[in-house]
Parts: C-alpha cells; structure tokens; sequence
C-alpha cells in the first residue's frame, strides 16, 4: 500500500557519506534541505557539490579553504562559513538567491566585485584582514554589512547603498568620512578606532544608535568645544538629535535637554542663567536702596531699549533722541571689552575696559544684563541707569537681542523698539563699506536679520514697535514717528508725559 502524506512536513534525520542532512518532505514531495557541519576539522567539502537543492549551509569552525562547492547550489540562501581558512572573496560562482553569508574569522584580504550578488541582504566579514572596503557598490539589496576587527583605516566604497546597520568596529579608522549618502543607516558601531573628530555625522537623519566607545573623540568644529572623553557623549547626542542609543546605552530625555542646553541653548536659557548669576553675585554684595529707580505703585521706571543687528543705526538713533528730546531721555553708556571703533569715545559710546576689569565687575555684581557677541563682552551696569534716573529722566539704551532676554527677566519693563534693516544685501553693503567687520562678522551680522524677524513674527509683543531701517541714517522724521508712537502707546510712557 501507499503511504498516505499528511499537510504537516515530516521530519526525516538520516546520515549520508557522514554528513548530517535533515530533508523535509511536504505534500507534493518537493524538497528543501539544511545542512549543518560545525567543528569537524574538516578540510574538504567537494562532495556537497550533490547536494543541488541545498538552502542553508553551515560549516562553520572548520579547516576549509576551498567553497567551490557552493557554485552547485543555486536555490542557497543562508551560507556560514565562520571560523574556516578562507582566502579567496566568495570564491564561487553566485547563487541566484543567496542572501546572508557569514565568513568571519577567516583569512580573506582582498574584496572583488560582487555584481553578481544583487539578493544579497547580510554580510559579515569580522576578523579577517581586509584593508579596503570594495566590491559592494551593486549590492543593492544589502541592508547589513560587518567588517569589524580588520585593518581598514578609511571608510569608503559604500556609497548609496542601503545599509541599516554598520560595524566597523575594531579598525584603524580615523576620521568619519564617506557615509553622508548612506541614507538609510539606523545603527553605526564605529569603537576601538582611532576617530578623533565627531565630523561627518551630521546628515544621517535616521541613525539612531552609534557606537564610538574607546576613541580618541577630543573636538569637534561642528561644536567648536574642547571635549573630555566623557562629555563628549554629549556632543554625539547634540549633533545627533534624533539618536536612542549611544555607546549600547540608551539615550534619554534629559540627556538629550542637556546636550541642548550645553552646545546650542535657546536664548531663553542663556538670559535666565545670565541673570540668575548677576543675581546672586549682587546678593554677595552690600545690600542697597537704589530709590531712584524704585518701581511705583502704578508704573515701572521707564526706560527705552532700540534692539536690531549690528550696525543697523541704533546707536546712532540713540544719541539722536536724547539729544533731540533731552528734556525726557538720557543716553545710558553700556560696557564692553571690544576695542572703539573709528569716532566712538569712551565715556560716551561705551565704557571700553579690559577682559580683566570686565569679570571683576561681574563678580562685584555690577552689572543687570551681560551678554557675549563676535568674542566680546557687553553689559548693562545697574550704575548706567542709576545716573540717568538721578537726573529725573528716562534711560534710553542699545543692545543685540541676547540682552534683550536677559533684561525681560530683571524688575525692569522698558519699551523695546526693534530696528531691522529691510533689503538684506543693501545692510551687507553697508557693513562692508564700513571697513570695521571681517567677512565671518558681516555673514553673521545679515544672518542675523533673520534670527530678529523670526522672534518678532513668532512672539506677537515682543518688542513694542518695529522700525525698518534702510537707510545709513534715519531722519528726524523716523525720530518723531517713534516718539509719538511710544507717547500714544500708554503704560510706562503715558506716566513720563504726565510728569513733565
């Protein structure tokens, strides 16, 4: 009689010539086979070129050198070959569909061309002696590729492919390189290198997890800071946003807000610890009464405050209203460690003093507002307002936005007037007929007009009046026009009138 055949596979484990073969036969008696051979000490595997319907191989911790079997196999899919003696880059002919091969711990060193191999999804070569990475770029179906622990000392020849995982772990790589056009790569294991620069990372928008454990990691342009190796962590996270694991940890909430906070902070977090520090500095200091600018019951001292980019005619507005209105405002001189510019007098424009003298009057609690702009220090001392106040009159003052935020967290509640320039390449002329800025300073001065435009669109209020400013000087009409707004504009200001 037949043997009737059931819809469930039956297992048959038999031995043939010493290789153990597991068969699979279904319902309509087609067959698919795995093979499985591991630490035989085997050298010569010639007569699995019968086994034609083969679909997984494993031989692994074996003493072979030759895998010309495996051009018998053209329905292979899985191939390891780990822990062999391997010399030749697959050296066979392809399989149709062969997708993930393992020949790690062999002694292969030079990668040929694999055009052939257009299935191919895995490929691990870790621990073999490759020097250069090669041969891939038709490889396009390859989404995993290991080659740690080998001599490569520069990442290349993987470019657009569409690889979601990359180690190269253990090598003599330098520097990041090359992997901008990896699009689709989600996890990176680049430790026990010798890569010095976080470099070449800021474009993977998909990577989520990166190694870089036991590297030389010390500074990154992208950054420009000194790192340590520990604090480095942080600048991964920061050029990294979007990142969930580092070094096989996982990145956290916090750790992301303080990489933020450290590399790029919202001007927000600059102002607030800027004045939680002159806070406490004043508080270390003999406590006194400053009366002359004692808040009222119903208005704050009033004080006016032009705000806009560098050089856009600000504090040039400024000395023109108060000597325009001098019966209401005087001009508070603010500090600053840079050098005077052609016609600026000390005493007048600012007070000029040395980086020293600077910190010593931070430290001293001298100042409400201090900010950092092209590498100098400027500030706003509680003096500066005191002596315009004694007189009976209003402070009118010039800053860049940063001290702008910084004074929104004092007691004070000026009127804040921005000044932006209209046609941005007309401001860049401008700048550069000056002769006062170097390049870098004029791109950053017209980038910067943007920055401005950005929070006045955004924080409706924030500034209580807008004036462009496309001219090198603003008429007294602009002047007057200015004036009669604030004058109408009540608060703070409606109070001034009605004292004088």
């Amino acid at each position: 009689m037949r043997r009737r055949v059931s819809n469930k596979a039956v297992y048959f484990p038999f031995v043939l010539h010493f290789f153990p073969r597991f068969v699979f036969y279904d319902m309509w008696n087609s067959i698919s086979e795995y093979v499985s051979i591991q630490g035989r000490n085997l050298n010569n595997v010639s007569i699995l070129c019968n086994y034609v319907h083969l679909q997984k191989l494993e031989l692994p911790y074996n003493k072979i050198k030759d895998l010309s079997c495996v051009s018998h196999m053209p329905y292979l899919i899985i191939l390891d070959a780990s822990h062999n003696q391997l010399t030749d880059f697959f050296g066979f002919q392809p399989p149709k569909n062969l997708k993930e091969v393992n020949f790690s711990h062999n002694q292969m060193s030079v990668m040929t061309h694999l055009s052939a191999y257009s299935s191919l999804s895995k490929l691990n070569l870790d621990y073999n002696c490759f020097s250069e990475i090669g041969g891939l770029l038709h490889c396009a179906s390859l989404t995993h590729l290991s080659l740690a622990h080998n001599k490569i000392s520069c990442i290349s020849g993987l470019d657009k492919l569409p690889i979601k995982d990359l180690c190269l772990r253990g090598n003599q790589i330098e520097k990041i390189e090359n992997v901008e056009t990896l699009r689709t790569l989600q996890v990176l294991d680049l430790s026990l290198n010798r890569i010095t620069s976080l470099s070449g990372l800021q474009n993977l928008h998909l990577l989520g997890s990166i190694n870089l454990e036991s590297n030389l990691v010390r500074h990154s342009p992208f950054l420009n800071v000194l790192l340590s190796c520990q604090p480095g962590e942080l600048a991964v996270i920061f050029l990294l946003q979007h990142l969930t694991g580092l070094d096989q940890e996982k990145v956290t909430v916090e750790e992301k807000v303080s990489a933020v906070n450290k590399y790029d902070p919202p001007l927000e977090v600059v102002a607030a610890r800027e004045h939680m520090s002159h806070m406490v500095y004043q508080l270390m200091q003999p406590q006194v009464i400053y009366d002359s600018t004692l808040p009222s019951l119903d208005s704050p001292y009033p004080m006016l405050v032009l705000t806009g980019p560098q050089a856009c005619g600000k504090r040039e507005l400024a000395h023109k209203l108060c000597r325009e209105f001098n019966d209401f405002f005087a001009y508070g001189t603010c500090h600053t460690t840079r050098g005077p510019y052609f016609g600026e007098e000390d005493g007048s424009d600012y007070h000029f003093v040395t980086e020293e003298d600077f910190q010593n009057m931070i430290h001293m609690g001298k100042f409400l507002q201090t900010m950092q702009y092209a590498g100098h220090w400027y500030g706003l001392s509680r003096e500066a307002i005191e002596d315009v106040a004694r007189e009976g009159l209003a402070c009118c003052v010039h800053m860049e936005l940063e001290g702008v935020f910084s004074l929104k967290n004092s007691h004070f509640e000026p009127r804040y007037i921005l000044m932006i320039p209209t046609d941005k390449e007309q401001y860049g002329r401008r700048l550069r007929t000056r002769a006062l800025y170097t390049r870098t300073q004029i791109d950053t001065a017209v980038a910067r007009v943007d920055t401005y435009a950005l929070i006045n669109r955004e924080r409706p209020g924030f500034f209580d009046n807008v004036i462009p400013c496309g001219t090198p000087l603003l008429s007294s009409y602009a002047s007057w026009l200015m004036f009669w707004s604030l004058l109408n504009a009540g608060g703070a200001f409606t109070l001034l009138v009605a004292y004088w």
